[in-house]
């Protein structure tokens, strides 16, 4: 993993610093964008901008989940979490049966 993520993960869980949150979003954005892209063909765009909506609430808590030292590289952790999340939003919603 790149030292940068791993410093701003360490940072944020340690320290609870808000700035390298901030970052670890920012560069997550990348891998969360199309999951809700993928969202917003199948179920509309209605679903996709409750989706643009609801990504950031859960992701201190899920940023509090994280661990380094298992080795899971932080896109897929970040893209499976998300992709389950969202079909939990999604379902909470009326989108999914």
């Amino acid at each position: 993993m790149n030292e940068q993520l791993a410093d701003w993960i360490m940072r944020f869980q340690k320290q609870k610093d808000i700035e390298a949150l901030e970052n670890l979003k920012n560069y997550c954005f990348h891998i969360i964008e199309p999951l809700i892209t993928e969202f917003t063909e199948k179920y509309g765009e209605e679903a996709g901008e409750l989706l643009r909506l609801k990504w950031d609430k859960r992701f201190y808590f899920i940023f509090t989940k994280y661990q380094l030292n298992v080795g899971l590289p932080l896109d897929n952790f970040v893209e499976n979490t998300y992709r389950f999340y969202f079909m939990q939003v999604l379902k909470r919603a009326g989108y999914i049966l």
